[in-house]
């Protein structure tokens, strides 16, 4: 499987976007503290970011003209 982006950088943010996505949700009394939820978003969110590395750059190719 050949990554175009970043994959370490992208697990990383996920990682850590969903992390805290699920803190706040149990700081803000969304959800329980036995829930399963605290758990799982943070996988879900490593699984994203590498997702979404694998798909990077989005745009394509932009060309630079030399100055």
């Amino acid at each position: 499987m050949r990554f175009r982006g970043r994959p370490v950088m992208g697990a990383v943010f996920g990682f850590l976007s969903f992390f805290f996505l699920a803190l706040d949700l149990l700081f803000f009394g969304v959800i329980a503290l036995n829930s399963p939820l605290i758990t799982i978003l943070p996988v879900i969110g490593l699984v994203l970011g590498l997702v979404w590395a694998k798909f990077a750059p989005l745009g394509g190719k932009s060309q630079r003209t030399p100055v």
